[in-house]
């Protein structure tokens, strides 16, 4: 049975409730919605490698929520691109529950890897957050683009024959 998109929910880790809340605005952190909390969450996870499954969930989000901001659904959709390599038929409508699935073992593993982070420091919330952003910025190099782009487009045949 396919989910339509007025149906689907995203679900946030139960284990991370308590995390959830603290990097909302109205904890430490500065997401102004649970939606912008797990997109970030998301990406830390997408950047450290960590998808972690999970089965106790929280009370979910619509995905209206998320289609909200600009770029949450290209983001969502490009975890799942991303996922499946190779594999078109993962941005159909019908497989919008995988793509889901895939953005929220993202978000658990970005969560579990802030709380690490959060764990090991004495330091504010915002800093923890402020030096995990520096930190991918450096470890990221212009010259990986190529090689990311690669696995997706070959280059073009400009040979003559």
């Amino acid at each position: 049975m396919t989910t339509t998109l007025s149906e689907q929910r995203v679900r946030r880790p139960k284990a991370h409730e308590k995390l959830i809340q603290q990097l909302m605005k109205d904890g430490d952190g500065p997401f102004p919605s649970m939606a912008t909390t797990m997109l970030f969450a998301a990406s830390v996870g997408f950047a450290n490698d960590r998808w972690e499954e999970f089965t106790e969930a929280g009370e979910p989000i619509r995905y209206e929520v998320f289609r909200r901001y600009a770029t949450a659904e290209a983001f969502i959709d490009s975890l799942g691109v991303l996922r499946h390599p190779g594999d078109p038929s993962i941005l159909s409508e019908e497989r919008l529950g995988e793509r889901v699935t895939i953005f929220e073992g993202y978000a658990n593993g970005g969560l579990n890897h802030i709380q690490g982070e959060i764990n090991a420091s004495k330091s504010r919330v915002m800093d923890i957050l402020l030096e995990m952003v520096r930190q991918a910025g450096r470890t990221r190099k212009e010259s990986d683009l190529p090689l990311v782009l690669d696995q997706f487009f070959s280059p073009p045949d400009f040979t003559t024959s």
